[in-house]
């Protein structure tokens, strides 16, 4: 794959070198967690150098003066450094606003457009209670970027729309389609601030598969054919100095899966070439009412293992630090302390395999990584 893109980006004979950019990013990281609930993908059993390891590499060729295509390809530890294209799509420029279709990144979230480039954000990672129950990085479809002046700030609005899929390596239930994917973004500009809010909706498509540990017309009962929504809504003051960004969601699905409501926040200090940070995390399910009685013709087990997953609480506390010690490179520390409220935490790590009960009531995480843009 990679050699394909490369012999394209070198071998297309109505393109020539002044009409295509090569640049990439990277982390090279190392973690461990003082147990196994599974917080952040980190355990105890020894330190991990995958879960926060990411490489990618993108090419953006210049078709003429307003069209560019642009791709990206990237190889990240957790899925064992297999390459896999996280975007492909064709931009063009008309007067006023920008058409985009192809594979995007999913718009939803403060760093959404670059969640890969750690380097492109403070901490080692966006908050797992925000970030972690939304695994929909991409989507296949189109968007339109039309930006707006209002006196001496910038609104941009971002209407779209297409199909996205949880992918299996990112899901315990399988392959997860999400159709009629529409939403919209706005981002704000205004001086040191920018705010930004999200709307999405989506109808959902499974089909359980026939490795599933658990019965496939439960989990279908669950995922398939169910309204989906989520909101965000993000704020971030920088002014060079002190950085502070604050984020929440709402995430709700028809029916007995996890409705999710989140929260986190950062706060950080630029001294010279070191930012110390300092963020919460709290996320919460809201329809714990949903799971009280079980599915007609569940064991009580399974009942009894999906309240204990799916009903959950969490609140975490991360202290880091960044430091630009070279041009393009950074290192970052953290140590993230998570508090799972007497529930599971929403980790299946977390949950006693042979009677259901919780292992842990905390975890302690410590991880490191270096980061860099070329």
């Amino acid at each position: 794959m990679v050699a394909s893109l490369i012999a394209l980006s070198f071998g297309a004979s109505a393109a020539s070198l002044d009409d295509i950019k090569i640049s990439g990013f990277g982390s090279v990281g190392i973690g461990k967690s003082n147990n196994d609930a599974g917080y952040a993908g980190y355990t105890s059993e020894r330190a991990d150098t995958k879960q926060d390891t990411i490489g990618g590499i993108q090419f953006d060729f210049d078709i003429n003066d307003k069209a560019k295509f642009t791709t990206q390809l990237v190889a990240n530890g957790r899925y064992d450094f297999e390459p896999t294209i996280e975007v492909a799509y064709l931009s063009y420029k008309f007067d006023g606003f920008t058409a985009r279709a192809g594979k995007m990144r999913t718009p939803l979230f403060m760093y959404s457009d670059y969640l890969d480039v750690g380097y492109a954000y403070p901490m080692i990672r966006p908050s797992q209670e925000v970030y972690e129950h939304i695994i929909i990085n991409s989507y296949t479809g189109a968007d339109l970027l039309i930006p707006f002046s209002i006196g001496e700030t910038t609104l941009q609005i971002q209407p779209f729309a297409g199909v996205s899929q949880v992918e299996e390596r990112d899901s315990t239930w399988g392959e997860v389609d999400l159709n009629q994917t529409v939403g919209l973004t706005a981002l704000w500009y205004v001086d040191d601030f920018t705010f930004r809010g999200s709307y999405v909706s989506a109808k959902t498509s499974y089909s359980a598969p026939s490795n599933l540990t658990v019965p496939g017309d439960y989990a279908e009962h669950i995922l398939d054919d169910k309204n989906a929504s989520f909101i965000s809504l993000g704020a971030q003051y920088d002014n060079g100095d002190f950085l502070a960004v604050i984020e929440g969601m709402d995430m709700q699905l028809e029916g007995r899966y996890s409705d999710v409501r989140a929260v986190s926040g950062l706060v950080g200090y630029r001294i010279d070439s070191v930012m110390p940070y300092f963020s919460m995390g709290w996320n919460k399910t809201t329809d714990n009412d949903e799971r009280d009685s079980a599915v007609p013709g569940t064991p009580p087990e399974l009942h009894f293992a999906e309240q204990t997953l799916n009903n959950f609480e969490r609140l975490s506390y991360s202290a880091g630090t960044r430091w630009d010690f070279a041009q393009n490179m950074a290192l970052k520390l953290d140590v993230t302390y998570v508090d799972y409220r007497d529930t599971s935490g929403g980790l299946v790590g977390n949950i006693n395999t042979t009677d259901g009960s919780i292992n842990e009531k905390n975890s302690l995480v410590y991880s490191a990584t270096v980061d860099f843009v070329f």
